[in-house]
């Protein structure tokens, strides 16, 4: 480790740690060796900035590819091959994933994070090189930033494998033989709590518009937060231990007690969550800068349809109409296909998120209305780079800032919310009903629904509230990665597992202002009981036979 900036290409747990490239402007990172790093605050913050550029994971890495794997999204150009899981082809062969993931990679993620847990190992092991000197905030800081981390890159592979391997220790280029196991679920949950744990003895409640993105005491409760809805769920709580739900209910009161975030906008201004950048709902959030990060920062051109701003729309990830038909009516009651007068105007009277989440045929759009229609503009018959066309009939609109003309520079600022508080009320709200406590959980989900505009829930019993729950979780938090690992932590993944279907919209009259609509399979989709959780890549088990393999991938 000579040069503590220069990357070692030794895969996953046999990684030496591969290092920062430049993420602030500074003197290139090639000048600098070991000992000058961690004598530099300025450069121990620039390798932290490199540990939240792998670690914090958004758009298609948190968010869309996840979705295109349930029934949220269909998957146009298969950026983070999504079709292995859907089609059934995923084998412990087929994982490949490394930074940057701009391009092709799957979201196994199992050597990425090993090697960016690498690097914050690192950081353990030498920040008390760096001199206290006037360094004693910024050391302790930095350091609960980095627990911070490292607890959020072990709930991801958590989530993604179940127990994982725990290391606590830098690896170099001198270790070749490995022989460490996997820990259980719960080995695993308890080592991210312990990083919880530190993380919020040393960071701040707020940080100063300077500092918007780095972790704080809030950030750190809210993982808490997740974790603990995720260990006390059906699929990993198989006794039904009772003191999970009250542990995560208790997580998640402690982020609402902090009384530093409030729901942000209204029923007429949802879609601002997301685009007015660090708003009083966000907890934590990561913020793509303008400067081109394809993929990232360029979501308003990769989600938006073929014919907008010259032919330059992506569809890159569309809504299904399972997804389309989960939005309520206004009145709270379900929309269905067998209502004649909801099936002839099916996009009318809905709950407004969806005018918020979904771009659908005849919404206003970059001023003028979408044709998602047979021949219109935006479909797959358009002049407009047809082979762009929403598969589905549908883009999101959820996060796209449908004011940006992206035909000449297809990047801008964007922000990807990590945490908010509407997740946290409905964590609460899911662990008080589990508990029996209908009218806080009803309190809390209502709240939601109240700034949706959608009138209050009531409930006939536990299981009618927690079914709800389930509903206005899948239609708050949609798009924002959380519908896969909700249906594996309540036991039932193969629910959301069913082909994926789109809407055919046909034209009745010359001028395009009637329509009949067709629900159709636009993909066929296998499930195997496999895919609760995804296969390690066999090559890691080939360097260390110890590591046992999830079940279905041998």
């Amino acid at each position: 480790m000579k040069n503590i900036f220069r990357i070692v290409a030794i895969i996953g747990l046999t990684a030496c740690f591969s290092s920062c490239k430049k993420v602030l402007d500074v003197t290139p990172t090639s000048s600098y060796n070991d000992e000058t790093v961690w004598a530099s605050a300025d450069l121990v913050q620039v390798y932290v900035n490199e540990i939240y550029a792998e670690s914090v994971f958004a758009y298609k890495d948190a968010g869309f590819g996840w979705g295109a794997q349930t029934d949220e999204l269909f998957s146009n150009f298969d950026w983070c091959s999504e079709k292995q899981y859907v089609q059934g082809d995923a084998t412990a062969d087929n994982q490949t994933s490394s930074f940057p993931l701009n391009y092709s990679s799957t979201l196994n993620f199992w050597t990425t994070l090993y090697n960016t847990i690498n690097k914050i190992n690192v950081f353990f092991e030498n920040i008390d090189r760096l001199s206290t000197e006037g360094n004693e905030d910024f050391i302790q800081n930095i350091t609960g930033q980095v627990y911070f981390l490292r607890a959020l890159c072990y709930f991801e592979l958590l989530k993604r494998f179940g127990g994982v391997i725990l290391v606590d220790k830098a690896y170099t280029i001198d270790d070749t033989e490995f022989s460490e196991t996997r820990a259980t679920w719960d080995e695993t949950e308890a080592f991210i709590l312990s990083d919880i744990e530190q993380a919020v003895s040393m960071l701040p409640e707020t940080v100063s518009s300077d500092d918007y993105g780095k972790a704080t005491i809030g950030a750190a409760l809210a993982l808490k937060s997740r974790l603990l809805l995720y260990a006390a769920s059906p699929y990993f709580n198989t006794a039904g231990d009772a003191t999970k739900w009250q542990d995560a209910a208790d997580a998640a009161k402690a982020v609402i007690d902090l009384g530093l975030y409030s729901l942000y906008g209204s029923s007429a201004t949802y879609g601002t969550i997301f685009t007015d950048f660090f708003n009083s709902e966000v907890i934590f959030a990561r913020v793509y800068g303008n400067v081109y990060d394809d993929r990232y920062n360029t979501v308003n051109r990769d989600l938006s349809p073929n014919g907008y701003d010259n032919g330059n729309g992506y569809s890159a990830y569309d809504p299904l109409q399972q997804m389309v038909d989960a939005f309520q009516m206004a009145d709270g009651t379900d929309f269905s296909w067998d209502n004649a007068e909801e099936a002839a105007n099916p996009y009318e009277n809905r709950d407004p998120r969806f005018y918020a989440d979904i771009l659908y045929n005849g919404a206003s759009f970059h001023g003028r209305a979408a044709e998602f229609y047979v021949g219109g503009l935006d479909s797959k018959q358009s002049a407009y780079a047809s082979w762009n066309a929403s598969e589905t009939g549908y883009t999101i609109l959820k996060m796209v800032d449908s004011s940006y003309d992206f035909s000449s520079v297809p990047y801008a600022p964007s922000q990807w919310v990590v945490f908010r508080l509407a997740e946290i009320y409905l964590n609460y709200a899911e662990a008080e009903a589990n508990l029996g406590n209908t009218t806080e959980a009803l309190e809390y989900v209502n709240l939601i629904r109240q700034r949706a505009g959608m009138p209050d829930i009531t409930a006939s019993g536990t299981t009618d509230l927690i079914e709800k729950i389930q509903q206005e979780r899948r239609i708050e938090l949609c798009f924002e990665g959380h519908r896969f690992f909700d249906l594996r932590r309540w036991g039932i993944a193969d629910e959301g597992a069913g082909d994926a279907l789109g809407i055919t919209i046909t034209p009745t009259n010359s001028s395009d202002t009637a329509f009949t609509y067709e629900v159709s399979t636009i993909e066929e989709r296998t499930w195997a009981s496999s895919f609760y959780y995804y296969p390690i890549p066999r090559s890691e088990i080939q360097i260390n036979p110890n590591i046992e393999q999830n079940p279905g991938y041998n």
